[in-house]
């Protein structure tokens, strides 16, 4: 029969151990069972429930892992000097746009530029990959694939849509600072982006190129993206994009996702995120009824409009908006209204 418990955690007859405390530099982070052992934890202490196995040979005091940024630094214990993070992993880690949220059970992408540097852990995807292609950069004390050569590398994952949203994502210079980025926008200039792709000879190059050719500057979000090629795809003219409205009776200058300011046109992607706040929603509604006041036209396109038959709604619905302002789709085809 087992011995009852006090409130003290000492069972009656016997008192319970106490772990060694971990030394100090151990205690917020992961590390490897290496270094544990060589400032004296026990295989015992290492094997201690209250320390998690994120990867094999590593042990954190982090029980779940919520972000990417954890998982690497899990893991970090185990790299080599030639090994940095990849791929997935490392766009996740640039805040690049993808279509999947961040799952703890992905398997990390990591690169070597040594054959003998690959590594075969379960839980990681590994990679050759070497320079001039292959460019790394420090983050937050993580070697990680710079933001272009994240870019080359994505070439063999994406769909051809999602590579060009991260592209627009790359040379975006933010209207307002962007303090979750990782480091200073842009990422990248458009020049930058085709010389990297120019000189790039590996997997993915077709779709490189053809997303190189999509790539703009001034495109804020990937829905954005996904709008403005499902509106030049089927015959619409090229949109500026985040439009800026002068004229207007509001109190600020409103900025418009895709616009066609010479016709009075205007589309915008409406998430429905907006309207979970009363405040936000009120003012979204006098802005647009301030825009239609001054003679445009908003198209807004919900959440479903982006594919199926609501895609051939948003496109009927813009291409309307466009031939009754004056648009004559025979002289302009692609060209900016």
């Amino acid at each position: 029969m087992d011995k009852p418990e006090n409130r003290q955690g000492v069972v009656q007859g016997c008192e319970m151990p106490r772990r060694t405390p971990l030394p100090p530099e151990l205690a917020a982070r992961a590390f490897s069972v290496g270094l544990g052992k060589q400032l004296g934890l026990s295989n015992r202490r290492l094997d201690a429930p209250d320390l998690a196995s994120p990867f094999y040979g590593v042990r954190s005091s982090r029980r779940a892992i919520s972000t990417v940024e954890e998982q690497c630094l899990a893991y970090a214990p185990r790299m080599f000097r030639d090994q940095s993070f990849s791929h997935i992993t490392a766009a996740r880690l640039w805040r690049l746009p993808l279509s999947r949220r961040f799952d703890p059970a992905e398997p990390l992408h990591i690169a070597a530029s040594d054959r003998n540097g690959r590594t075969r852990v379960t839980g990681v995807t590994a990679h050759r990959l070497w320079p001039p292609h292959h460019r790394t950069t420090r983050m937050n004390g993580l070697l990680v694939s710079d933001a272009i050569s994240t870019w080359l590398q994505l070439a063999s994952i994406l769909s051809l849509d999602d590579l060009i949203a991260a592209g627009d994502a790359l040379v975006l210079v933010p209207v307002y600072l962007d303090r979750a980025a990782p480091a200073a926008r842009p990422y990248a200039t458009p020049d930058q982006l085709s010389h990297r792709v120019g000189a790039f000879h590996g997997p993915g190059k077709r779709r490189l190129v053809e997303a190189l050719d999509h790539v703009r500057l001034g495109c804020e979000s990937p829905k954005e993206t996904i709008l403005r090629l499902l509106l030049t795809r089927n015959g619409m003219p090229e949109p500026e994009l985040n439009v800026r409205i002068f004229g207007t009776r509001s109190a600020f200058v409103p900025r418009v996702d895709l616009g066609y300011p010479q016709l009075k046109v205007l589309v915008e992607y409406d998430g429905e995120q907006h309207r979970k706040n009363d405040e936000q929603y009120a003012r979204d509604r006098q802005r647009a009824a301030d825009l239609r006041a001054a003679g445009y036209t908003l198209v807004t396109v919900l959440k479903g409009g982006l594919a199926g038959d609501g895609a051939a709604r948003t496109i009927a619905d813009v291409r309307e908006a466009l031939l009754t302002a004056g648009w004559h789709p025979g002289r302009m085809g692609r060209d900016r209204a």
